[in-house]
């Protein structure tokens, strides 16, 4: 996916209201925020965990087979 269809999506959310009303985009070990800044980022995590989604975005990725974590 390229950055700009990343922005074209979130162009468009501006619309539907979906994530902060397009203010970031978020996919499995991804977010990206409109603007940048702690706020920005705490206003997308705020918003995720609201929605149920908080788990999928910000999972732990097993570091082996034996179910261990990376710190």
């Amino acid at each position: 996916m390229t950055l700009e269809a990343i922005a074209g999506i979130m162009d468009r959310w501006q619309g539907t209201g979906e994530c902060l009303n397009g203010r970031y985009f978020w996919c499995s070990d991804l977010v990206i925020i409109r603007k940048p800044g702690f706020v920005s980022m705490a206003d997308a995590v705020r918003d995720m965990i609201a929605i149920g989604e908080f788990e999928s975005t910000c999972s732990a990725l097993p570091i082996n087979d034996n179910d261990q974590y990376a710190d």
